[in-house]
């Protein structure tokens, strides 16, 4: 009986070739896109998995006066004395990323290096990072160690053995103790070296108040880590008590009296990656609203695609009305024509599902290069998740083939045989529902994606405060001082006037930070005032650094050679308003932690030195020429053509720094880079917003051809009666475009309420305009009429002879 049902099944999908290609088409597509997003939640759920469960990151809520910030990043002394104090905090560690590319040398070789972690001698005893060769109990003890990944090791020694092997650092010869596996990108941590960090003098110094690390702690089993929490308030104000009184005055109490908080909590390294924005993230993180979104989109596409699959066998029904009626007449029972049918129905969908692999692994690349991951097929290669995908596609075949199936075989022979057919009222709604729920859904991506393509679009246009255009910068310029371990101002002087009288070089200017970069603190006070100290935003800048940026002074002046400003400061606008100072030029302000004083002597407008996700903050902007400055960066404002000064340019810091590789970028693309999760998410956006737009048209291509199968009497009719082809297409579209406007009432307000929400996480967004909405609204309408107007006007330029010569 099955090889029966099989071989029927197959001549019948045979002799409607076209049909069933559409119908394999739509099905394919709708579970290609839930695959997809299956693999890209799945790969997003399971960052950090293979750490340890009982391995958590400290966070800190920093609560100042005037506001609170939340930070990844904390004082660097809170972590060990954990250890020290509760019992139920087995291990800590702590690290910090370079800010910046690492210059590092093997033999003859230099290489910049963007992803060093400076680290706890713990850091490999309670991160999990497998180890190739070395032990990790001892790997990070000796201040001149390195442990590299083993795809660093390749590159640095090829085949040669990577343990014992002296890589420099900084003048430092650093031997290789640790050769790691390499290290699963579906983590919130990436790196290619650690180092120890013990050879900085900033780590050895108590510290309960500045933010300088990331710290982590393995919890004892059966801790609960909320309780811990609760213990940390007493635990802070014990040990910053004598810091707060001697930078302010002030006891701890009375610190925190004034509207200062330092509110401590424990976040689980599995829920980094997707729960946590703070500053100083170690690199850009996902949205766990994202994927509850494009979770509920892949349930909804494959629903759709599945319900589209029945609409269209429902609607071939009539064409095949008269051949059941035949069947029973010659005695075939209704359970032996469900059986067909459910068997015509199992095998579109088993080829469907073979399309669908196809179409998953072919699109797979194009969506990695949007998304930012690398996806594969092999994340579902388990038995497990092999096991449900083919038990998806038997119920999908069977769910989607039994109502049509109950449908068809429910005919009744004699009214088939005479032509009557009446579609039931409970089908009707059916359809109706899925047609909008599907335009529901593609009015919400499409207005969506509108809008987050005007907010990307608003962010990138933005004034910042600054002129980014043209603007190249040159990293590692201390590199510049030739190992000489301090600022050869001569020597930089020297290398700034010749990149100056190359053509295409408007200006130049050396700092330690530029916008994008994580700017350190600098806690600065009024003397005399208030004891509240406020923290302030750091940037050193040469004398050429305004007009190289084009950053514009509101009030005073700006450094000058022609002057001693070692002990001078400018402050950005907000600064001063929060800082309460009116008339600022000349007023004396104190920096906290050397406890100097410096002279204001400018105030520049407030620039944006972060992404628009945050808030303008306080900055302080020290002078090269105070003591203990640091110069990283130079800035090269172009003037022409940027491809020939950038060779001009790498030519000239050959000749001065043979030993250290040339590294620049351009500002205006690193700024863009705040921002490409947004950007990757609006374009993914954009493909589910046509692949839904594509799956709601092969719907409508369906039901529409049902509903004029069922209407072709009544178009004869009126045909006859005088009516015109436009009025005939108006007509049979008016019923969908009622729908496609129920669905527009569902979407927008939706829509609505997603984007403002998902606008919440920019400090500065778009106003939200309901013009895309009223746009996307008719967007699907025009979709949804261009869709139907093709069986619409077969239908209405058919002769009405044939339709009505049977009556």
């Amino acid at each position: 009986m099955l090889k029966n049902y099989i071989l029927a099944s197959w001549r019948s999908l045979n002799k409607k070739l076209g049909f069933t290609l559409i119908n394999i088409i739509g099905l394919a597509m709708g579970m290609a896109t839930c695959l997809i997003i299956f693999l890209y939640v799945s790969y997003d759920l399971s960052y950090d998995e293979f750490q340890r469960d009982d391995l958590y990151r400290l966070e800190l809520n920093r609560v100042y006066p005037e506001r609170e910030v939340d930070y990844a990043f904390i004082p660097h002394s809170i972590s060990p004395q954990m250890v020290e104090d509760f019992p139920e905090v087995v291990n800590q560690t702590r690290f910090l990323p370079a800010f910046g590319p690492i210059v590092l040398q093997h033999g003859d070789d230099y290489f910049n290096e963007e992803r060093v972690l400076f680290t706890d001698s713990t850091f490999l005893q309670v991160i999990n990072v497998p180890l190739i060769q070395g032990d990790p109990a001892t790997a990070l003890d000796d201040i001149d160690a390195i442990v590299i990944t083993e795809e660093t090791a390749e590159k640095l020694f090829g085949d040669e053995e990577a343990l014992g092997q002296t890589i420099v650092f900084a003048n430092n010869s650093l031997k290789v103790t640790g050769v790691a596996e390499n290290y699963p990108k579906n983590s919130h941590l990436q790196f290619d070296y650690l180092i120890p960090f013990h050879r900085f003098p900033f780590i050895s110094r108590k510290n309960w108040t500045g933010f300088s690390v990331h710290s982590y702690v393995q919890l004892a089993p059966d801790t609960d880590y909320e309780d811990l929490e609760e213990k940390l308030p007493s635990l802070v104000k014990q040990y910053a008590d004598d810091e707060i009184r001697a930078r302010n005055g002030i006891s701890y109490d009375e610190y925190i009296e004034a509207g200062n908080g330092y509110n401590y909590s424990l976040r689980a390294i599995q829920d980094i990656h997707l729960l946590s924005n703070l500053e100083g993230e170690i690199k850009a993180h996902g949205n766990i609203t994202y994927i509850y979104i494009f979770s509920i989109v892949a349930i909804f596409i494959l629903l759709i695609a599945t319900i589209n699959f029945m609409n269209l066998s429902t609607a071939r029904s009539t064409e095949r009305a008269k051949e059941v009626g035949v069947r029973k007449v010659l005695g075939s029972e209704k359970r032996q024509l469900v059986g067909q049918f459910l068997t015509e129905s199992v095998i579109i969908t088993s080829i469907s599902a073979v399309a669908t692999i196809a179409i998953t692994y072919l699109s797979l690349p194009f969506f990695n290069d949007i998304a930012g991951r690398p996806l594969s097929l092999l994340q579902i290669a388990t038995p497990l998740n092999v096991s449900i995908f083919l038990l998806i596609i038997l119920v999908i075949g069977l769910l989607a083939g039994l109502y049509p199936a109950v449908f068809i075989a429910g005919f009744s022979p004699l009214n088939v045989l005479k032509g009557k057919l009446k579609t039931s009222k409970t089908g009707v709604q059916l359809r109706n529902v899925l047609v909008v729920v599907q335009f529901a859904i593609s009015i919400a991506l499409i207005s969506s994606t509108m809008l987050v393509f005007d907010q990307m679009g608003f962010l990138l246009k933005k004034n910042l405060g600054f002129d980014k255009d043209q603007v190249m910068v040159v990293e590692n310029a201390f590199a510049l001082n030739n190992a000489t371990g301090s600022v050869n101002w001569e020597r930089f002087e020297t290398f700034k006037n010749q990149i100056n009288n190359l053509p295409n070089v408007q200006s130049t200017a050396f700092t330690s930070a530029m916008p994008g970069d994580i700017l350190a603190g600098y806690l600065v006070r009024v003397p005399g005032g208030s004891k509240e100290s406020m923290m302030t935003r750091n940037m050193t800048f040469d004398e050429d650094m305004v007009q190289a940026m084009d950053i514009q002074l509101s009030a005073g002046r700006f450094f000058s050679r022609d002057r001693e400003d070692s002990l001078s400061i400018v402050l950005n606008q907000s600064a001063i308003d929060k800082l309460g100072i009116t008339d600022p030029i000349g007023k004396k302000i104190i920096h906290v932690e050397e406890n100097e004083e410096l002279t204001i002597i400018g105030v520049v407008e407030d620039f944006h030195f972060q992404s628009l996700h945050v808030a303008l903050e306080p900055v302080s902007i020290t002078s090269t020429q105070g003591r203990n400055q640091f110069v990283n960066k130079m800035v090269v404002r172009l003037d022409g053509e940027s491809h020939s000064a950038l060779q001009e340019v790498e030519a000239k810091w050959q000749e001065f720094v043979s030993d250290s590789p040339f590294q620049s970028y351009f500002l205006d693309q690193d700024l863009e880079e705040f921002y490409e999760a947004e950007k990757s998410t609006g374009q993914i956006f954009g493909i589910f917003t046509f692949l839904a737009i594509l799956i709601a048209c092969i719907v409508l291509l369906g039901l529409s051809a049902y509903v004029i199968n069922q209407k072709v009497k009544e178009i004869g009719v009126r045909k006859v009666l005088g009516a015109t082809v436009p009025s005939i297409i108006l007509w049979l579209a008016t019923d969908f475009a009622k729908l496609v406007l129920v669905a527009a009432v569902i979407a927008i307000p939706a829509s609505y309420y997603w984007i403002s929400g998902w606008l919440e996480n920019f400090a500065y967004a778009v106003e939200l305009n309901w013009v895309v909405f009223i746009v996307a609204g008719l967007a699907a309408l025009l979709i949804a009429f261009t869709t139907i107007s093709f069986q619409s006007i077969k239908a209405a330029t058919a002769n009405p002879v044939k339709s009505l010569r049977d009556e």
